[in-house]
C-alpha cells in the first residue's frame, strides 16, 4: 500500500527538514523527496507561483460568471469535453 504525505514545512539550519507523519508506524521504510518553491539562495517564492489563497484573492476565480454569451460551466465543461471525445475517435475528419 503506498501513502502520500504532503506537509509545507521550512528548511531549518544545516538544511535539516522535519515531517511528521504520526499515522505511520516507526520503523516503516519511507522515501522522501523535497520539492523546493522559489529561489533555493534566498528562499522565495518564484514569480508567477501562486498558492490557492492568491488564486482566489486574485480576482480570476469567477472572472467570468456573469457572461451572458457562454453557457454555465458544467454545461461548457460538457460541450468542450464532448467536442474533444468526437476529434479524439475522428468523427471531425475532414479525410
Amino acid at each position: 500500500m503506498q501513502v502520500a504525505v504532503r506537509q509545507m514545512t521550512t528548511v531549518k539550519s544545516g538544511g535539516m527538514v522535519e515531517v511528521c507523519a504520526p499515522d505511520l508506524a516507526p520503523g516503516t521504510p519511507a522515501e522522501v523527496i523535497v520539492i523546493v518553491e522559489g529561489d533555493v539562495e534566498t528562499g522565495t517564492r518564484s514569480a508567477g507561483t501562486m498558492t490557492a489563497s492568491d488564486l482566489l484573492d486574485s480576482g480570476l476565480v469567477g472572472l467570468w460568471a456573469d457572461r451572458a454569451d457562454l453557457p454555465a460551466g458544467a454545461d461548457l465543461a460538457r460541450a468542450l469535453r464532448h467536442e474533444a471525445e468526437r476529434r479524439r475517435d475522428g468523427h471531425d475528419d475532414p479525410a
